[in-house]
């Protein structure tokens, strides 16, 4: 939708920073979120709000973006062609493992801290913090960096910092 939108590669660079940018404020904002709301109001609570605000974000968007669907003249690649692309599966690869690490540490993180600092359920959400808001600084900074350097550079800048803390954290 983006490469549609914006079809200047720096522009479009910008947006993709700015869609990400949401992203991360989602990522940044669910544990604590989920934990304060699991220990202060009860279990189901922050599932009710969330599908509220996704419900009422969906029709918001159905309204205001009236989408329709565009039919083009030319041909989609097949999936069979798109997976043996070697651009595509380094992209894929390397969002893949950039991915893992904040993924391995949501389940492990918060059973070592009851284990070893009998940590609440609110403290298990607030410690995801620093790491939504370096993902969210990231996703602003690393667009426009892309533009600049080259994706190819920033994507391995970030997968050596990723690599790196991952080190520190084990």
């Amino acid at each position: 939708m983006l490469a549609d939108r914006y079809s200047d590669d720096k522009e479009r660079g910008n947006a993709m920073g700015i869609a990400l940018g949401g992203l991360a404020l989602g990522v940044l904002i669910g544990p604590p979120f989920g934990g304060i709301m699991y220990e202060f109001v009860g279990k189901s609570a922050p599932f009710l709000i969330l599908s509220i605000l996704a419900l009422g974000d969906g029709m918001l968007q159905l309204f205001m973006m009236q989408p329709s669907v565009t039919h083009t003249e030319a041909e989609a690649p097949s999936l069979k062609a798109l997976v043996m692309d070697p651009y595509i599966l380094i992209a894929s690869g390397a969002i893949t493992f950039a991915n893992m690490g904040i993924a391995m540490l949501e389940p492990s993180l918060p059973i070592w801290m009851m284990d070893n600092m009998d940590a609440s359920r609110w403290e298990q959400g607030v410690t995801f913090l620093p790491a939504s808001i370096s993902y969210l600084i990231g996703t602003n900074l690393f667009g426009p960096l892309g533009h600049r350097i080259g994706r190819w550079r920033a994507a391995l800048i970030g997968l050596v910092v990723i690599g790196g803390c991952l080190m520190i954290v084990s």
